[in-house]
């Protein structure tokens, strides 16, 4: 079921947050946060309506984000516990800058004693930190690369461990369409929310906007989307566009644990034909 228009936009958790950071322009000249207030509105909208108590973040980059997130939460008044990771320990677009930073002021300079607790992993990546982060999970938002593999390997890291009706948010639905000429291969999101089996949520934008259809969306698992998670593994099949190493090695012992012998096999073969296909690819 597609649910459309149905997430109330928040914007006031980053019009409050925001004149309070250090303005931050990457090498690139993008300004971070990199969300639009459109998407943060969403974002908000979505974590003061099912009031999340338990939520993880995928992709941290300057923090500018976590922030915004923190805020909302802070005003929503009850305890909470969220967690943000990121492989890089620098920003993706900027290694003069740690991840996160944007983040780690505003808890030391402007939020004082929060009503909940944060806490950043850095340098690691889900498989790693899923343990210690336990389960329970009740909003996650997934903000990586957006190639394929990218955030279906992480969504099906982090399924075994989320609570019943769990919200997830993906972000960049729609870049490669937006920004087609100098993003054409981002749709991982966009594949992931295609193939997933629950409860799906957009919130078209407003006419003035490039396109209607939003770049940020959501969906909220029910007991289909394990039972169909079969779905989401065959999103791995097409051709990845980076590869990941050794760390294909840590994806595949973690879903050894939770996911059927057929479901690992395809796993299994998709990093084998990438493999020799990126290893093809290095001859020419």
């Amino acid at each position: 079921m597609i649910h459309l228009n149905a997430i109330p936009y928040d914007f006031e958790p980053r019009r409050k947050i925001l004149p309070q950071l250090p303005e931050y322009i990457d090498p690139r000249g993008e300004r971070h946060p990199e969300m639009t207030e459109f998407e943060s509105a969403f974002l908000c909208g979505a974590l003061k309506t099912f009031r999340s108590k338990k939520i993880l973040e995928v992709g941290v980059a300057s923090g500018g984000s976590t922030a915004i997130i923190l805020q909302a939460l802070e005003e929503i008044g009850a305890p909470y516990e969220m967690h943000s990771i990121d492989i890089s320990p620098t920003v993706y677009c900027d290694n003069s800058k740690p991840t996160g930073f944007l983040g780690t002021f505003a808890k030391e300079k402007i939020f004082g004693n929060l009503r909940g607790t944060h806490k950043f992993h850095i340098g690691k990546i889900l498989p790693q930190v899923l343990d210690e982060i336990g389960g329970g999970i009740d909003f996650v938002i997934l903000d990586t690369v957006h190639m394929l593999p990218g955030e279906v390997l992480d969504f099906l890291a982090v399924l075994p461990y989320l609570a019943d009706n769990a919200f997830i948010v993906l972000h960049d639905v729609a870049l490669n369409q937006y920004k087609a000429q100098q993003y054409p291969n981002l749709y991982a999101t966009s594949v992931l929310l295609s193939a997933v089996t629950a409860e799906k949520f957009l919130n078209f934008q407003p006419d003035e906007e490039l396109f209607r259809y939003p770049n940020i969306a959501a969906f909220r698992i029910n007991e289909q989307t394990t039972g169909n998670i079969e779905n989401v593994f065959l999103t791995l099949i097409p051709r990845w566009y980076y590869w990941l190493g050794d760390t294909l090695a840590v994806y595949r012992r973690h879903y050894r644990r939770f996911y059927s012998d057929a479901l690992v096999e395809i796993f299994q073969d998709a990093v084998d034909m990438n493999a020799y296909n990126f290893a093809l690819a290095q001859k020419k």
